[in-house]
């Protein structure tokens, strides 16, 4: 039975290390979210792309003690490459107006050969168990707290990220195209949008999002199948949060989650069982996708009115 003692003193520590956290979750799920705009389908293969992001890293640094930064870069480029040699299979006109599911078995299948591939090309040593931060070994001190610079690093490159797409979706043309193949498929078909190459595009840089985040996970999950796993279902459950639409909301859903880990992870509300840990993320998880839900709903009944 989990017995709750809070221990105030913990409560502004567990608070910086769940935001700290955040990071970690949010850039798969932006990676989700992108895709998920182009095919109305869960891009499973992120996760296939994010272990060979991690377990590349792994590879580079145990074996060839190659530099943090150069790792990262490879790693995100052969994300990028995955991704889009995967667009240009399921955006084929003869693949991309298949079934939903057909398309989601499609995207399972390619992940268990990324997966199956990456764990068989870079073998594991067992002298090294996690590889060295590209960001160093440090810590930064946060309102009183200790918070390893890899973290906040991720973190700060996650909301980078979330900048910069919701800066492409609103002010570019693609982006514009990006958010129309969102509304309605077959009117952004009939529109003109050439689909097939934002389609593209779309999931290369969505690869490029996976590696770099099965990078940045290496650190400090290393090549744990079942932490990068686990990562990738806690991304699934933040990308629900704004509806697989909005990556801003996924920030904001990986910042509700990682608060809330942290508070079941830690003894600052007590003995916290592993049960009742994830019990309190999912209740934590769908009330925040109901509030968001429900005003997204305001600002559209609104916006409505002022309309007419």
């Amino acid at each position: 039975m989990p017995s709750f003692h809070p221990d105030w003193s913990l409560w502004g520590a567990s608070f910086v290390l769940g935001l700290s956290n955040a990071g970690i979750y949010s850039v798969l799920a932006v990676a989700l979210v992108l895709t998920f705009k182009i095919s109305r389908t869960i891009g499973f293969l992120h996760y296939g792309i994010a272990v060979i992001g991690a377990y590349g890293y792994y590879h580079f640094y145990a074996d060839y003690r190659m530099n943090g930064w150069l790792a990262l870069f490879i790693l995100t480029a052969v994300g990028a490459f995955v991704g889009g040699g995967y667009g240009l299979l399921v955006m084929n006109r003869r693949i991309a107006f298949l079934p939903r599911i057909t398309l989601s078995m499609i995207s399972l299948a390619v992940m268990l050969l990324l997966t199956a591939f990456s764990t068989r090309i870079f073998p594991v040593r067992p002298d090294v168990v996690i590889p060295r931060s590209p960001f160093g070994e440090g810590t930064l001190r946060i309102m009183g707290y200790n918070v390893t610079v890899h973290r906040f690093a991720s973190l700060f490159v996650t909301v980078a990220l979330v900048l910069l797409l919701a800066a492409w979706l609103n002010g570019t043309r693609a982006g514009v195209n990006v958010r129309a193949i969102s509304d309605d498929v077959e009117a952004a078909r009939w529109s003109g949008i050439r689909m097939f190459r934002i389609g593209v595009g779309a999931y290369a840089a969505s690869g490029a999002m996976s590696g770099l985040a099965g990078a940045l996970l290496a650190p400090i999950a290393g090549t744990d199948v079942s932490d990068i796993l686990l990562v990738f279902f806690r991304a699934l459950t933040v990308a629900v949060v704004g509806g697989f639409r909005s990556p801003a909301l996924a920030l904001l859903g990986a910042a509700v989650l990682g608060v809330t880990e942290s508070f079941g992870t830690t003894t600052a509300l007590g003995d916290v069982g592993p049960g009742t840990r994830e019990t309190m993320i999912f209740t934590a998880m769908v009330l925040t996708a109901v509030a968001v839900a429900k005003l997204r709903k305001q600002a559209g009944h609104r916006l409505e009115v002022e309309v007419l």
